[in-house]
């Protein structure tokens, strides 16, 4: 199977078994939706940024990671502790809020690291070279 239709499948299982799950919770048609919806393209672009940019998958510093650290952490902070105990709603619809938190999360740092990945040249072999991959210069 091919590696982009695999992983249009992939995505599309995870947003599905979340959509299925928060409406059998929540009864709420538009929050399961956009929930899985959410899930579905944050996870179709990881898989996509993770293969058209493997240098870029992982930093071992923190100046590398910090940028990172803060999107996640803000992100968790919101859909924790942002949708609260506290609010008057019921704990199924919370946990639906804080789903959807987390998914819109994930498209939005997801979408951004891709796009200043392409905008600074295209390719991560050009930046970085992909010790996998053989360079231009390498003869045969």
């Amino acid at each position: 199977m091919e590696r982009t239709i695999r992983d249009t499948l992939v995505a599309l299982v995870v947003g599905g078994v979340i959509n299925g799950g928060l409406y059998w919770l929540t009864g709420h048609v538009s929050l399961a939706v956009a929930t899985g919806l959410c899930w579905a393209i944050g996870l179709k672009l990881v898989l996509h940024s993770r293969y058209l940019y493997p240098a870029f998958d992982v930093g071992d510093t923190w100046s590398s990671n910090r940028w990172s650290a803060l999107a996640i952490g803000l992100t968790n902070f919101a859909a924790l502790l942002g949708v609260s105990p506290m609010l008057p709603i019921s704990a199924e619809l919370r946990l639906g809020l804080g789903f959807l938190v987390l998914g819109v999360g994930l498209v939005a740092y997801s979408a951004g690291t891709l796009a200043v990945l392409e905008r600074i040249q295209g390719n991560s072999e050009t930046i970085i070279p992909n010790p996998q991959t053989p360079s231009a210069t390498d003869s045969n």
